[in-house]
């Protein structure tokens, strides 16, 4: 024999679940809608060389958490450039914009292929700038920067990355540099 005030427990206690698993779906699809929409890589055109032929493009990783792959970079309509390397470098030292990298001044700087670096957690370029301007900045504060070679001026350049296992694409007009 079942008692009224059971029964209106039991409907109770299984709205109170009902609406727990679905606030928990409701902001579970939120948090990944977050992160598609969340551009966490920061660029920055630094400088050209060879009438645009050369471009050096200072990047970083604005979130507080999870590296960057950057996974392909491609400029002006989507074409591969001649070459592409990530330099890795801190301020006092900085960049060098160069067509080659084998060359003996080039030799004092790192170049590396996208594959073989990620970029760090809060290493927005704008943000390692400000430190600098305070007097703050360290040499283990690691700054990053795309160096771009291309047989026509780059006007665009498009970077494909992940960060937490969702993919992304950021333009960057070159135009104005």
């Amino acid at each position: 024999m079942k008692l009224k005030g059971q029964d209106n427990k039991r409907s109770v206690f299984l709205k109170k679940v009902l609406i727990g698993i679905v606030s928990i779906v409701v902001l579970f699809i939120g948090f990944l809608f977050f992160l598609k929409l969340y551009q966490p890589l920061v660029a920055y055109p630094s400088a050209s060389a060879n009438d645009k032929q050369v471009q050096l493009v200072s990047v970083g990783n604005k979130s507080p958490f999870g590296d960057i792959q950057i996974e392909e970079v491609l400029v002006n309509d989507k074409v591969v450039p001649s070459k592409v390397k990530i330099q890795v470098s801190y301020h006092p030292k900085g960049f060098i914009i160069s067509d080659h990298f084998n060359g003996e001044e080039e030799s004092e700087y790192t170049f590396k292929g996208l594959d073989s670096i990620t970029l760090k957690p809060k290493t927005d370029p704008q943000k390692q700038l400000d430190k600098v301007n305070a007097g703050n900045a360290t040499e283990d504060d690691t700054i990053y920067a795309l160096s771009l070679v291309h047989e026509q001026s780059i006007d665009r350049v498009i970077i494909k990355y992940h960060h937490l296992s969702m993919s992304h694409e950021l333009v960057v007009s070159m135009v104005g540099l």
